[in-house]
């Protein structure tokens, strides 16, 4: 799922000088030359209680991180931007549309953020027969 998302951010928006797999779940140094950036990274999967689920199908929620990295003064419009390609957009058609679950600020370091979103989309996995 990573990859695909790389590959549809790559065509669905314009303003990102790099986007790419995370090389770490921290704020790294050395990474003004690739700003605007987008780093993307696999959250946590979770499945509920239902009742509806049988034992052969079962409802998983899978989220995404993005880190945005960018001057301070951008942050909004790069937001937008990030945002509007992603929210309510599926990546395939075994997944739900993906939905915004939170934002954040990680680090703000030589006028520099690092701001996480995170991402959830739904799949159902079957039994294979």
């Amino acid at each position: 799922m990573i990859g695909d998302l790389i590959t549809f951010l790559e065509a669905n928006t314009e303003s990102f000088s790099t986007i790419d797999h995370a090389w770490e779940t921290e704020p790294v140094e050395n990474v003004r030359e690739l700003v605007p950036a987008l780093f993307v990274f696999p959250g946590d999967d979770s499945t509920e209680e239902d009742g509806t689920d049988y034992l052969v199908s079962k409802r998983l929620h899978r989220e995404i991180n993005v880190y945005l990295v960018c001057a301070i003064a951008d942050l909004d419009s790069l937001q937008t931007e990030l945002r509007t390609a992603l929210i309510g957009k599926a990546l395939a058609p075994q997944y739900t549309d993906f939905a915004l679950v939170s934002g954040k600020t990680i680090s703000l370091k030589g006028g520099l953020i690092w701001w996480q979103d995170t991402y959830r989309a739904a799949l159902t996995l079957r039994q294979a027969y």
